[in-house]
């Protein structure tokens, strides 16, 4: 039999326990190593929270055109950003760059002269760097145009005669942001029409006016900037204007007639309630004759009064007893209602759009300053006041500053409609 001592008891006991303190002291360094991973890791484990992502420079719904400067911005405030990412429409994902901290803040470069006209989608992609690659989205929609804006005329060359009003029609293969005209060196303006993209611009042609041809010059600015330069002709002609008819004035008148300072304080009002026309068209149709009477002196007809003074005469004369009833001749906004020295008492109707009609030498006003009428509405009666030989009444027209024959108006509204025959710009918003 082997006998056992107790050294050899003893160095069996040791053993075991010194590889159980080992074991203990492993088990106690890989938990806090744990700890300390899971704490200096949290941010990859436990975030659950998409990145911030911004996107400023192109917005939903505009149209843009050659290099568009993009800011795009991306951070993560539990973790950092491990990818960032723009696309336009189905092409490869552009990478964009990160900062050393995770974050990004740059510019980057629409190019819109690589895209055809028409819709397209930007999409910006954010994923931070935890372990579950919470991710952010933006996509938005988008327009682009590079190319000019296409104008037409209808008809492609106008005729018109002195003492008349020339309307023209311009057709555009998309909505303008500005349209202007030149000719006689003036400006013509032009309103959105009722047919799509139509513009319709008035102009007055003086009863001097030279007859011949004119350049008509117009610049087309699409949403975008692009311009579009084009002359057309206009041809002028002749009107063959009454001549004849000797005015004689009373002293008095006369010296009324003479007196530069009545005549100046009067068309300063006048001009004044025909600058302040509205922008809106006001008149519905053609106008009405607004008096009944006899015609005594038709427009541009050439006078001589006993003054020795020569000119036209820029209005339409009619004839009745005082106290006829004088209407509206169209609807509009009463822009001035008051006693002047030479038209005596007047009334100047705003039908918006720089057309206006003048009714003066009445023997009574009725209406105000700012009153809407209508047409055919009584605004007054008719009488000889001012530098006026007999009761009656001058109608007068003003087409953006120029006087005009109002007759014209009771035959045409102005308001033709125009062909759509221009080519469109495909898939253009």
């Amino acid at each position: 039999m082997q006998r056992i001592t107790g050294a050899t008891v003893k160095a069996s006991h040791i053993r075991p326990n010194r590889f159980r303190r080992r074991r203990g002291v492993i088990r106690y360094l890989l938990i806090w190593l744990l700890l300390w991973l899971g704490y200096s890791f949290r941010h990859l484990l436990f975030d659950t929270t998409p990145p911030s992502l911004y996107l400023t420079g192109v917005e939903l719904g505009k149209t843009y055109r050659g290099s568009v400067p993009v800011n795009i911005s991306g951070s993560d405030d539990s973790s950092v950003l491990g990818t960032l990412t723009v696309q336009i429409n189905n092409d490869i994902p552009e990478r964009l760059g990160l900062d050393k901290d995770g974050e990004n803040r740059t510019i980057w470069t629409l190019d819109t002269t690589v895209l055809p006209d028409g819709e397209h989608t930007v999409t910006v992609a954010a994923a931070d760097g935890s372990f579950w690659k919470n991710a952010t989205r933006h996509e938005l929609t988008f327009s682009v145009d590079n190319t000019p804006p296409q104008i037409e005329l209808s008809p492609e060359f106008l005729d018109v005669r002195q003492g008349k009003t020339l309307g023209i029609f311009v057709q555009s293969d998309g909505l303008l942001a500005e349209l202007e005209g030149k000719i006689f060196n003036r400006t013509v303006r032009f309103y959105p029409f009722r047919s799509k993209n139509v513009y319709r611009g008035l102009i007055g042609v003086s009863v001097t006016q030279p007859a011949k041809h004119y350049a008509l010059a117009l610049e087309a600015k699409d949403s975008v900037g692009q311009k579009t330069n084009r002359t057309f002709r206009v041809t002028v002609g002749t009107t063959k204007f009454a001549q004849g008819g000797h005015i004689v004035l009373s002293p008095n008148r006369q010296k009324v007639m003479r007196d530069k300072s009545k005549s100046q304080e009067d068309n300063a009002k006048r001009v004044k309630a025909y600058r302040n026309s509205g922008l809106t068209q006001l008149w519905k149709g053609t106008f009405v004759q607004p008096a009944e009477g006899l015609l005594t002196s038709p427009f541009g007809k050439y006078r001589e009064y006993n003054t020795g003074v020569r000119r036209h005469h820029l209005g339409t004369d009619i004839a009745n007893d005082v106290g006829t009833s004088i209407y509206a001749g169209n609807d509009g906004v009463a822009a001035l209602a008051e006693r002047l020295h030479l038209y005596g008492n007047a009334i100047i109707i705003d039908h918006g759009q720089g057309v206006s009609t003048s009714y003066n030498h009445l023997s009574e006003i009725g209406v105000n300053v700012g009153d809407t009428v209508k047409k055919g509405q009584r605004i007054g009666l008719m009488g000889a006041t001012g530098q006026a030989t007999g009761s009656h009444l001058h109608w007068g027209m003003v087409v953006n500053g120029v006087a005009v024959d109002p007759e014209e108006w009771t035959e045409s509204d102005f308001s033709r409609e125009v062909e759509d025959d221009i080519p469109k710009k495909t898939n253009v918003r």
